[in-house]
């Protein structure tokens, strides 16, 4: 296991952040803005799947990924793909709230791992 990119795990969720408020404000024409308590607790939990990337990772390891680096967008869009979009469309459907809000919050966090990974990507 090589060691963990600290410096792109606190990037990658201030990356997270920036992206959430565009998602959800001015690209999705609500832009009224977050509070900042709001903004802080959002950076906090992003943290926590940055950190779960930066693990991941290092894992695999630092040699392999050099050797293969589609690995980083592969294990970050699958974790999406099969994992969280998944949850979403069960959840929302067992809530009744339809497959449209599933697809913007599946498309968001599609966005958010993928430019995840490839900021892990740029700074190894």
């Amino acid at each position: 296991m090589g060691p963990i990119n600290w410096l792109a795990v606190i990037m990658s969720a201030g990356l997270a952040t920036i992206i959430g408020r565009l998602w959800y404000g001015s690209l999705s024409g609500g832009a009224k803005r977050a509070p900042l308590s709001q903004t802080i607790a959002t950076l906090a939990l992003q943290c926590a799947p940055a950190l779960m990337l930066g693990h991941m990772y290092a894992r695999i390891g630092p040699d392999k990924l050099a050797l293969k680096p589609w690995l980083y967008w592969m294990q970050s869009g699958g974790l999406v793909l099969a994992f969280i979009a998944p949850a979403l469309f069960i959840s929302y459907a067992r809530h009744g709230l339809g497959k449209r809000p599933a697809l913007i919050d599946a498309g968001f966090w599609l966005v958010v791992y993928l430019a995840t990974s490839t900021l892990f990507w740029a700074l190894a």
